[in-house]
């Protein structure tokens, strides 16, 4: 009887030390937020027909922040392709009225101009694709990150 109950004391102690796991993230926001995000592959479209070359290999490194705030913070990596620009950019996020949709505006960041707005193709834990949306102009950008 003794053995029975130390074996249900060390089972119960056992089970009282588990170690608590990260929150999940469970909303759109909370995707974003969770984790730094590096470009995977960047690839830009005139008239839908991709520009080889058109991302210069030193943006490649590249990684955003979206804070929960709703700003953003673009780092440059460790290949800048011009060694006086800051090592990082700032500006702001938002999802105006749709989860499928980001709308990035940018001080000073790489991945557009002011105001620019994005089509979530996919955002899971691990992966962020996004397209510009098509506007006035012919210039259209395909964006892979990765999560880390």
């Amino acid at each position: 009887m003794k053995k029975l109950i130390l074996l249900c004391f060390g089972i119960a102690t056992l089970s009282a030390c588990k170690k608590d796991s990260e929150p999940t993230p469970t909303s759109p926001a909370d995707l974003l937020t969770a984790k730094n995000w590096r470009i995977t592959t960047y690839t830009v479209f005139l008239s839908g027909v991709p520009l080889p070359g058109a991302v210069p290999a030193c943006n490649l490194d590249d990684y955003l922040k979206f804070n929960s705030d709703k700003t953003l913070v673009h780092n440059a990596g460790a290949i800048k392709c011009n060694p006086t620009d800051p090592q990082t950019d700032t500006g702001t996020w938002s999802m105006p009225s749709t989860d499928k949709l980001i709308l990035m505006e940018p001080n000073n960041l790489s991945l557009g101009s002011p105001s620019v707005p994005y089509d979530i193709k996919e955002l899971s834990a691990t992966t962020l694709h996004i397209s510009s949306v098509p506007g006035n102009g012919s210039i259209t950008a395909d964006v892979i990150l990765t999560a880390f």
